[in-house]
């Protein structure tokens, strides 16, 4: 029961009250009693037209008792939500002091380790030395930056593709040609970086694009797809190789200049690459 509805019934109520009153010629309540009800009424009903008065007006202070209760009830229900929503915001404020209270442990914690990790290397790569060159007096630094650049260049190299044949188009738009490349080939990796791996040379319309990806498992899922290039209607020209270092590159063309040869040599047999080196099969045993 809401307000409206309340209010209504002790309207009502409180009307017949004073009308009730009016007729038996009462001021008061307490002035209404059978016998002031039996002189405009009969006997028979003198009784129950008492009893609903003193009903009706009993009931009509419960209503407004009632009424007075919901109120507050309503009152306390918004307190406690505010206090609900005040404790929320107290746990919030705690989780984000926590969250910063253990970014900061981490953080130092890391630091520390690096540190710690560089320190016993750089002591383990000393004491190397000394092993090694004990007639020399320290190792050159500029041959130590040279080893570590290698070794970063060698770990950042197997996290690149070479892609080749890719006509070059006015204006350049690298990033939307490889992404043509990678639909056909029906992956998409996560990109770090494209750019052009060498000069255009004269004769030539395209050039060698490299793509930097996130980590040489990618690598390793692309270049298992490349195959599907072949069947491509209008990238059957283009295929995708690892990043090689210049040592492989050399072995790589030894090893296509020797696949010709003994095709030219041994034009009955299926010649390939595979593990480094080429092998050849006779083409009639697998008939």
């Amino acid at each position: 029961m809401d307000d409206k509805e309340c209010d209504d019934m002790i309207l009502k109520a409180a009307g017949w009250l004073s009308k009730a009153m009016e007729q038996l010629n009462c001021s008061a309540p307490i002035e209404v009693t059978s016998t002031v009800c039996k002189k405009p009424l009969k006997d028979d009903l003198v009784i129950l037209m008492s009893e609903a008065f003193h009903l009706v007006r009993f009931q009509n202070e419960k209503l407004k008792q009632l009424k007075t209760t919901l109120s507050a009830t309503k009152n306390k229900l918004i307190e406690s939500q505010q206090s609900v929503i005040s404790l929320q915001e107290q746990v919030i404020d705690c989780k984000d002091k926590q969250l910063q209270a253990v970014q900061t442990t981490v953080k130092s914690t890391v630091e520390d380790s690096v540190k710690e990790q560089f320190k016993s290397y750089s002591d383990a790569v000393q004491e190397n030395v000394m092993v090694c060159k004990p007639d020399s007096d320290s190792l050159p630094v500029g041959k130590l930056k040279d080893v570590v650049r290698e070794v970063a260049h060698e770990e950042d190299r197997l996290s690149n593709v070479i892609i080749f044949g890719v006509p070059e188009r006015e204006p350049a738009n690298l990033a939307q040609r490889v992404e043509e490349v990678f639909n056909e080939m029906k992956v998409r990796p996560s990109v770090r970086e494209i750019s052009f791996a060498g000069k255009q040379s004269a004769g030539t319309s395209s050039r060698p694009i490299k793509v930097k990806l996130s980590s040489p498992s990618i690598v390793k899922a692309i270049l298992g797809q490349a195959k599907l290039l072949k069947n491509s209607d209008k990238l059957k020209s283009v295929f995708v190789k690892p990043d090689l270092s210049i040592e492989e590159r050399t072995k790589r063309r030894q090893l296509v200049q020797d696949l010709k040869q003994r095709r030219i040599s041994e034009p009955d047999k299926r010649h390939y690459i595979r593990g480094g080196a080429v092998h050849s099969e006779d083409t009639k045993s697998k008939k």
